[in-house]
C-alpha cells in the first residue's frame, strides 16, 4: 500500500531520482533552494513510482513542458504555468520535454514558519496544485525567482532579504488559489494545525490544546501530522518554538535566561536541553555561530 512508502527528505529525493546531478546540488541541504529546470529536473529518472516528500516545491515553466502527477491528478505545466507540490502529497514526474526551461523552488516547512515569525503575524496561504498565471504575474514571478536564486548564491545568508522574496512568490500565487482545492482531509488538518502552532506556540505546547481547537482527538491529530510531515505533533510544536527562539538569539541585548522565560520555558536549562535536542548545538553556541 502507498502508506508504506518512506517520506523523502530533499537530499534523499535528489539522490534517489537524480543520479547525474552535480555534487553542488546533491549536497545542498539548505531549507530554501532554487534551480533552473534544465540543471535539475531534466535529469530525473522516468518512469518513477509515486513518492512523498518532507518538503514542498514549485515547478515554473518558461519553455517546453513538464507532466506532473499530484495526488493522482495529472497536470501538464507549460509556459506561464506553475505546479505546487505540497509536502506529504503523492506525486511523480511523468514527462519532461527536451526543450524545457524554467525553475524549481524547493522549501522546507520551517521557511514558512520563519517568515511568519519574522513578520510577527500569522501568514495565510491557500494551497492549489496548479496555476495558470497572467502574463504580468508570470514575468513578475520569474523576476522574483531570479533575484531569490542570486541572493541564495551569496556567501552570506541574509534572511531579511530572501524571506520577503520567497513570500512575494507565494503571495502572488496565493491570489490564484482556491481554498476548496486543498488536497485531502489530512493535508487540510495539518495546514490548520500549522497555522495554530504559529499563533499559539509560546503559550501552548501541549498537543491536546491543538486537538481541541481542531475538534479532533489527540491521537487522530498525531496520526495526521505524522503521516503528512513524518514528524509527531509535539516535535512540530517544539521546532516552531525553537525557530522563534533563534530569532530572539540574534538580539544580543537578551541573555539566554530572558529568552527562555520569554518563550515560557520552565527554566533556562530546560530550554537549552530542548534547543540542543532539535538543533544539535546549545543556544549559546548557536548565537556564537551567528556572529563568528
Amino acid at each position: 500500500m502507498k502508506s508504506t512508502f518512506k517520506i523523502l527528505s530533499s537530499q534523499e529525493y535528489k539522490r534517489t531520482y537524480f543520479p547525474y546531478l552535480e555534487e553542488e546540488i546533491l549536497s545542498n541541504s539548505n531549507a530554501l533552494q532554487v534551480y533552473e529546470i534544465e540543471r535539475y529536473l531534466k535529469g530525473i529518472l522516468i518512469p518513477a513510482l509515486s513518492y512523498r516528500t518532507s518538503f514542498s516545491f514549485l515547478i515554473i515553466v518558461t519553455h517546453g513542458s513538464v507532466k506532473q502527477c499530484i495526488n493522482n491528478e495529472i497536470h501538464t505545466i507549460s509556459q506561464g504555468e506553475c505546479a505546487h507540490i505540497s509536502e506529504g502529497v503523492w506525486t511523480d514526474t511523468q514527462f519532461v520535454s527536451e526543450d524545457v526551461s524554467g525553475y524549481v523552488l524547493a522549501y522546507e516547512s520551517n521557511i514558512y514558519t520563519q517568515y511568519s515569525l519574522f513578520q510577527g503575524k500569522q501568514v495565510e496561504f491557500n494551497y492549489t496544485p496548479f496555476y495558470k498565471l497572467s502574463p504580468y504575474d508570470f514575468e513578475a514571478t520569474i523576476a522574483s525567482l531570479n533575484l531569490l536564486k542570486n541572493e541564495l548564491n551569496l556567501p552570506q545568508s541574509r534572511a531579511n532579504v530572501h524571506l520577503p522574496l520567497f513570500y512575494s512568490i507565494l503571495s502572488r500565487l496565493n491570489t490564484y488559489a482556491q481554498e476548496n482545492r486543498v488536497s485531502g482531509r489530512e493535508v487540510e488538518i495539518v495546514h490548520y494545525f500549522k497555522k495554530l502552532v504559529n499563533q499559539f506556540h509560546i503559550e501552548n505546547r501541549a498537543v491536546s490544546f491543538y486537538a481541541e481547537k481542531l475538534h479532533l482527538s489527540e491521537n487522530y491529530l498525531n496520526r495526521c501530522v505524522k503521516h503528512i510531515t513524518s514528524k509527531s505533533a509535539k516535535q512540530w510544536i517544539n521546532e516552531v518554538s525553537i525557530e522563534h527562539s533563534q530569532l530572539l538569539l540574534r538580539d544580543l541585548t537578551l541573555d539566554i535566561a530572558e529568552i527562555a522565560y520569554a518563550m515560557r520555558y520552565p527554566s533556562p536549562s530546560y530550554f537549552s536541553k530542548i534547543f540542543k535536542k532539535i538543533r544539535g548545538i546549545s543556544p549559546i553556541s548557536y548565537r556564537h555561530s551567528l556572529f563568528s
